[in-house]
């Protein structure tokens, strides 16, 4: 796809020095920017947002916050319809990240996904395939080939044959195998120990396994270990299991018994970048729904009503 560059008239150093000294006080900078960036743009205020990434950028030049608040600004131009300043934010990012690092993997993932939504927009749904097929081919952090792995499953997964859940240990449970069901639906809740999204859903989980297990319906959650612990310290994987599965039996009550298998590739397959990620697989192995964000209870409910009734 060709970028466009926009123009943006900076503003005069002084200026910006002073609008982002009283946005963001100097010592608060780096941990206040995206925030900033996300707060505007969940108002639709793209140009506040700018201004701040530009004063910032004046001020401190070009770290991983920067970028990161780049990334930010890329996904609200797409969803606000501002397709040319998407793709100009795109092109810097592109420009600025040589390869994969710990602290670029974020703003690469943003500009590959937003890059993806444009093609869709304007060539079509092989094209973004093509181009997120190509990407994830020379992606090799786990991070990111899942967030890659999502945006192609949004394009791809629904309608066909569920991709088989891996690992040998588990958190909870019995190992499940999906070829094994023998004619049963499943609903599978990929989360991660540090998701307070996904504690969120647990009383629904509970619920939904209440009524529906009875008639046939598979819970599985699968996770993965990301080398940290509690307040990001890194740990061992003996350490990460341990830390886990307290996290699951603390934290997922109603879950209990339920299967918890940890496999890397399993969660980068089902492109669980975003925790938690639902997925819905029918009596014929098939997945039926593919959501990588939460999903009301009343969504889930009609739907599992759906596969049993099949």
């Amino acid at each position: 796809m060709h970028v466009h560059r926009i123009s943006r008239s900076p503003l005069p150093a002084a200026v910006a020095l002073a609008f982002a000294t009283a946005a963001f006080p100097a010592p608060l900078w780096a941990a206040e920017l995206v925030q900033g960036v996300r707060s505007k743009l969940s108002a639709a205020d793209l140009g506040s947002g700018e201004a701040a990434v530009e004063a910032y950028r004046l001020a401190k030049g070009v770290d991983p916050e920067y970028l990161n608040a780049v990334g930010w600004l890329a996904r609200g131009a797409e969803m606000l319809g501002k397709r040319e300043k998407a793709a100009a934010w795109i092109a810097e990012l592109r420009r600025e990240i040589r390869g994969e690092a710990p602290e670029t993997i974020v703003p690469l993932g943003a500009a590959i996904e937003v890059e993806g939504r444009l093609r869709l927009a304007s060539e079509g749904r092989g094209a973004s395939i093509r181009f997120l097929e190509g990407e994830l081919s020379r992606a090799k952090d786990p991070a990111l080939r899942s967030r890659i792995r999502k945006n192609l499953n949004v394009l791809t997964l629904e309608g066909e044959v569920a991709p088989e859940l891996g690992g040998e240990e588990a958190l909870s449970g019995p190992r499940v195998r999906l070829a094994e069901l023998t004619g049963r639906p499943a609903l599978l809740f990929f989360w991660a120990s540090w998701c307070g999204d996904c504690k969120a859903e647990s009383a629904k989980l509970a619920r939904l396994r209440e009524k529906y297990s009875p008639r046939g319906l598979v819970l599985v959650a699968p996770t993965r270990l990301f080398g940290t612990v509690e307040a990001n310290k890194e740990a061992t994987p003996a350490e990460e299991m341990a830390h886990a599965r307290k996290i699951f039996s603390e934290s997922y009550p109603g879950l209990a018994g339920v299967s918890a298998p940890v496999d890397t590739e399993t969660m980068v397959r089902y492109g669980a970048s975003a925790t938690p990620t639902y997925v819905l697989v029918d009596r014929k192995g098939r997945v039926s729904f593919y959501a990588p964000t939460r999903v009301t209870e009343a969504e889930l409910a009609r739907r599992i009503e759906g596969l049993l009734a099949e």
